[in-house]
């Protein structure tokens, strides 16, 4: 059987575990944010150039804390 022809390819995610998930990450990104932002803000930091945004770095923080938080990390 191959991998196109699984009858759970196309099975609807889970409301309860997608509400969490999404809670979890947004209270992470809120509370990120901040941080994120006085240190990129900073005057007498280093910069970068090109690097990512400051919502951008936040929402991959945000991500890897919310993602471990369910992997029982």
């Amino acid at each position: 059987m191959s991998l196109y022809e699984r009858m759970d390819r196309y099975a609807a995610p889970r409301s309860k575990d997608n509400v969490e998930y999404l809670a979890v990450y947004t209270a992470c990104f809120c509370v990120l944010l901040l941080p994120v932002a006085a240190r990129r803000l900073n005057p007498w930091a280093p910069r970068k150039a090109g690097g990512p945004s400051i919502f951008s770095e936040t929402s991959a923080m945000a991500t890897n804390y919310a993602t471990s938080s369910f992997g029982g990390l």
